[in-house]
């Protein structure tokens, strides 16, 4: 299979269904509703009727010749034991849930249960048990690993000049790539109850000017009413309280809300922030987000606040009397819509009004495919150190030791800048980020992201802390190109290997049950034979329903189910029909013709909705992991009908739409 025509949106598709249709059919696993030809919502009368039906065709005592009834026996097993599970309330409600691993459970603590309420909560606890078991590995735990980088010595010539010449003003580090800071987190999380969690984070920060550490404690809850509420608590200073909830408004619209409390004797009022999102159309969404910030008063309370007299912002936090410095939150109004644009992109706009950094910014992603993207960035950033009337004031710790420098005049301008980053799915559980971005006084910078679940590590780097062109063009080419290079000549037929080798492993299981399928369904041909030989026979006498010839499968007719007249030349050579499908390597459709005809009742045919054709007594999956249709030609009152139905499709015949005259 060449690359040009690997698709692999659809092989990843198809890959889906055969995992799917391998965890409902395979393992020896039956559908029960199928093998007695009835829907799901099948009273227990229509059930019992079916299971009569099926008996006069397969009971041993039907049949006298010992193979016969040996074989019989076999398909009469199966069939009882849909009847006897799908006409007990409590087996069949099991199976419902869990099929037949359910009924087996079933039995094993039905005598503990004291009402079908108890069981059914018994079920929908083992549904969310062995979902868990799938996901608690890796879901249960969070972490996040991040180590800032400085290379400006090595990848900046600018800087290194300038650093020569103001060698005396400027502090520079000792290494030519040193370690700005690095902050690590994880966290562990444990269900109390169905709609209660526990989560314990711990996280620490290492830098040159500060270090800190901490224990976080986070209690989580969900409703039908309340998405997500959740109110996390510290161990260690600082005391910052945090509570979050998520609502879904009748509207459509999702609320966020974040209440920060940094003080835990409430000396600084509370940050809140609350954010909307609503659905402007179909494919384009907006969100609004209102943050009060901790610098306010409401009349006289909190007018003695530290942040607010513009004092020392050094307050108590623990009981040693150490000062220690609360974070200052600024008030905003957020504004910003995504959207698609055109086939493959995605775009973003988005403007912060505030009273210290205001910003206004939009990016655009560009998806190559599934698994590698491209996004571009563009922010118009204000600063905070520059006060109206006053001119820079300069607050960052290295202000002071490059003024009278170049660096000092970029650090005094607000920032415009620009950022590429490259997205690509190494598997289908990991995905790699290279982002770089060049600002008017942010210089240059990149950022290394890998993420494997919810498990990341991050590495930005400064590149050079000046608008340097030809830095940024190299740190723009590097990424690209070798992201390019690895996703097209590494990770995509990586992928394209995985998948193929994953649906080759499950034709093989399939395939070694595919024998034993085809026995058992010619078996049951040859019970029913005489029986159906003689009704086939009567039909025609009559002009009653009379089935000339049915294939179920992957029909190798390429006929769709809203065309089926199509067949009719095609099936006019039907013996060689017949010769081509028993001589293809792979079968892709098998004859249902006689078992078909054993379910005709009074010249009429009906297969229920729902379930897949292949547990009917006398069929089997030929094709395993396609879509498969079941094509049917037959006579009723001297007229020739046709008719294809999908496989989960119902199926009753005769109508007068399926004429052909």
């Amino acid at each position: 299979m060449s690359t040009q025509s690997w698709d692999e949106a659809r092989e990843e598709e198809r890959l889906r269904d055969m995992e799917r249709e391998w965890e409902l059919h395979g393992e020896d696993s039956t559908d029960y509703y199928a093998a007695l030809n009835v829907p799901r919502t099948a009273s227990t009368e229509d059930i019992r009727n079916a299971y009569k039906q099926l008996s006069r065709l397969f009971h041993p005592d039907k049949h006298h010749d010992p193979q016969r009834r040996e074989w019989a026996q076999r398909q009469f097993h199966n069939i009882h034991r849909a009847y006897e599970v799908l006409t007990d309330p409590r087996s069949r409600d099991a199976y419902d849930q869990l099929g037949e691993r359910g009924v087996k459970m079933s039995k094993a603590l039905g005598f503990k249960v004291q009402s079908p309420r108890d069981l059914q909560d018994m079920f929908e606890r083992e549904v969310r048990r062995l979902r868990m078991e799938e996901v608690e590995r890796w879901a249960q735990s969070k972490s996040k690993i991040s180590v800032d980088l400085n290379s400006t010595m090595v990848t900046s010539p600018t800087y290194r000049m300038i650093a020569e010449r103001y060698a005396g003003q400027l502090r520079l580090p000792s290494e030519r790539v040193h370690i700005g800071s690095v902050f690590m987190k994880h966290s562990f999380k444990a269900e109390l109850s169905n709609n209660l969690s526990a989560q314990v984070t711990g996280q620490m920060l290492n830098r040159q000017d500060h270090n800190s550490k901490n224990v976080i404690g986070t209690l989580n809850y969900s409703s039908d009413s309340i998405q997500h509420v959740s109110i996390s608590i510290p161990a260690l200073p600082p005391h910052t309280f945090t509570v979050k909830s998520t609502h879904t408004l009748s509207t459509g619209t999702i609320v966020n809300t974040l209440v920060e409390q940094h003080t835990p004797d409430f000396s600084t009022p509370p940050a809140i922030a609350v954010n909307f999102s609503r659905a402007l159309s179909e494919t384009t969404r907006a969100h609004l987000g209102v943050s009060t910030g901790n610098q306010y008063t409401l009349g006289s309370l909190w007018r003695n606040s530290p942040l607010i007299a513009k004092r020392s912002v050094l307050v108590d936090q623990d009981t040693t009397r150490r000062k220690r410095k609360v974070k200052r939150v600024p008030s905003n109004v957020v504004l910003s819509i995504f959207g698609p644009f055109g086939t493959r992109g995605v775009y973003s706009l988005n403007a912060t009004a505030a009273n210290k950094i205001p910003s206004l910014g939009g990016s655009y992603t560009f998806m190559f495919d599934k698994h590698f993207s491209i996004v571009t960035e563009l922010e118009l950033v204000g600063t905070d150190d520059w006060q109206p009337g006053g001119g820079y004031q300069g607050n960052r710790s290295d202000s002071a030791a490059s003024a009278g420098t170049p660096l000092a005049g970029f650090r005094s301008l607000g920032d415009a800048r620009i950022s590429i980053t490259v997205f690509s799915a190494i598997s289908h559980l990991a995905t790699f980020s290279w982002k770089v971005g060049i600002g008017f006084s942010s210089g240059v910078f990149m950022v290394l992201n890998l993420t494997r679940l919810e498990h990341s590590i991050q590495v930005p780097v400064i590149l050079t802390p000046l608008p340097e062109v030809v830095v940024a063009l190299c740190a723009i080419a590097v990424p690209v190109t070798t992201m390019l290079g690895l996703h097209y000549g590494i990770f995509k037929p990586r992928h394209r290997r995985l998948i193929q080798k994953r649906m080759d492993e499950l034709k093989d299981e399939q395939r070694y049950q595919l024998h034993q399928q085809k026995r058992n369904a010619d078996e049951a041909v040859r019970v029913m034979k005489d029986i159906v030989e003689r009704s086939r026979k009567n039909a025609q006498a009559t002009d009653g329903l009379f089935i000339e010839c049915a294939y179920y499968g992957d029909l190798p007719f390429n006929i769709t189910a809203e065309n089926s007249n199509a067949l009719l030349a095609v099936l006019d050579r039907a013996q060689a029909s017949r010769t081509a499908l028993s001589a293809a390597d792979e079968p892709r459709a098998c004859d249902v013709t006689y078992a078909l005809h054993a379910l005709v009742n009074d010249n009429q045919l009906v297969i229920a909705e729902g379930g897949s054709k292949q547990f009917l007594p006398g069929f089997y999956d030929p094709a395993f992991g396609v879509p498969k249709s079941l094509f049917v030609r037959y006579w009723f009152k001297d007229k020739l009908h046709e008719v294809v139905v999908k496989d989960n499709q119902a199926l009753v015949i005769p109508i007068r739409a399926h004429c052909l005259e």
